[in-house]
């Protein structure tokens, strides 16, 4: 979809879903609270969740529409394009979670691993079929250097890794 398409889709409120990916709640949960990158975040509906659990959040996302939905303070909300080639606009080892769900540009597993601290864990979902799916055993190979704390494969490739020192 282009970035037009999407700010239609938020504009019209078409399908958006107010609660937060399953993988990440069960996998953020018992985390201790620091700071949250949420990549291609929508309408909000993980980083909100992130926040009420004491995270402090960066929630970026292409559709300005998207960004705009996102009444929530707690959030540091910003239209970037993910899709540009530009890196984030973070230093280095600056996040301890980041969250990349229901979204593939695969030059932000590379932005992922440098924004991530040591110890800190990336959760990622994506589909495997489709014209936007990722290749069978393709989103493990990006991190194979990594600690796997999850990992599945089935019409959406699940991955959970926490990021090993010197990585």
């Amino acid at each position: 979809m282009s970035p037009d398409d999407w700010n239609e889709r938020y504009r019209t409120r078409e399908e958006i879903d107010h609660e937060p990916a399953k993988l990440l709640v069960d996998h953020a949960s018992a985390l201790p609270p620091g700071r949250a990158l949420d990549l291609a975040c929508g309408a909000g509906r993980n980083a909100i969740w992130l926040a009420d659990r004491g995270w402090e959040v960066v929630a970026l996302d292409g559709a300005h529409e998207a960004i705009r939905l996102i009444h929530d303070e707690r959030v540091d909300a910003r239209v970037f394009d993910l899709e540009r080639g530009e890196p984030l606009p973070f230093d280095d080892e600056s996040f301890d979670l980041v969250a990349i769900l229901f979204y593939l540009h695969r030059p932000l597993f590379a932005e992922a691993k440098r924004v991530l601290r040591p110890g800190g864990v990336l959760v990622t979902a994506v589909l495997t079929k489709g014209g936007f799916g990722i290749g069978r055993g393709e989103l493990v190979q990006h991190f194979e250097t990594w600690e796997v704390v999850h990992a599945r494969e089935e019409e959406i490739a699940e991955l959970v890794v926490r990021k090993v020192a010197g990585c």
